[in-house]
């Protein structure tokens, strides 16, 4: 009887072309020190981020206390998560697609696990400590300035409510008096740098007569 084949684990680095590493081992680890075996070179990255881990239970993805976090398909985690086939994993710039041959011959995963992986595909993200944005798991370059950076932050916080032109001028401008000409034109500088089609906005959507929110896929 052959042995069941190796998981794929697809590593997609931003301006470099994807590899691929079969996961034949019980546990590889991933960070920015030399010695890991998937090495991310990255100021993002802890030198010891992360590990990928196979035992009887399955597969996993364990956080290693790390700075900036670990990401299974848009969501950071803490200790383990469980791995199904076609999860994204996202360490600082890299995402890693699990490709489990075995888990694909048993059928289509869930729809609830499918609807999360999709949703996380299109989903944006934000790192507030680097002062940093990532859509679709890419780095956002160059870097937004320091009011998008605020402004976006801000919807952030607040997915999916709506935050009004004075809250944006309180938060952003710290001013008492303001124009709200200059709050539409930061909004429409934002959306030139984050969205797709500006002009018909994914994320930063108007919610007219109220003010503006950020919507993300899946949420």
């Amino acid at each position: 009887m052959q042995p069941n084949p190796a998981p794929l684990l697809v590593i997609r680095r931003q301006d470099a072309s994807p590899a691929e590493i079969e996961w034949n081992k019980p546990i590889l680890t991933l960070g920015r020190d030399n010695a890991n075996d998937i090495i991310i070179d990255h100021p993002l990255a802890s030198r010891r981020h992360a590990r990928l881990e196979h035992d009887e239970s399955g597969y996993l993805v364990r956080d290693l206390e790390s700075t900036n976090g670990t990401y299974l398909n848009g969501d950071r985690i803490e200790g383990t998560r469980p791995l199904r086939n076609q999860d994204r994993v996202w360490v600082a710039d890299t995402e890693i697609i699990f490709n489990d041959p075995e888990a694909t011959q048993k059928g289509p995963l869930p729809l609830e696990i499918l609807k999360r992986v999709r949703a996380a595909e299109e989903s944006l993200r934000i790192d507030s400590r680097a002062k940093e944005v990532y859509i679709l798991g890419k780095l956002l370059v160059p870097p937004l300035t320091v009011k998008e950076f605020q402004l976006l932050e801000l919807l952030y916080s607040h997915k999916g409510q709506v935050i009004s032109k004075d809250e944006i001028a309180q938060n952003v401008w710290d001013y008492e008096v303001y124009d709200y000409n200059a709050i539409d034109a930061l909004v429409y500088r934002l959306r030139q740098r984050i969205e797709d089609d500006p002009g018909n906005p994914r994320y930063l959507v108007t919610v007219r007569g109220f003010g503006y929110k950020l919507t993300l896929p899946g949420e």
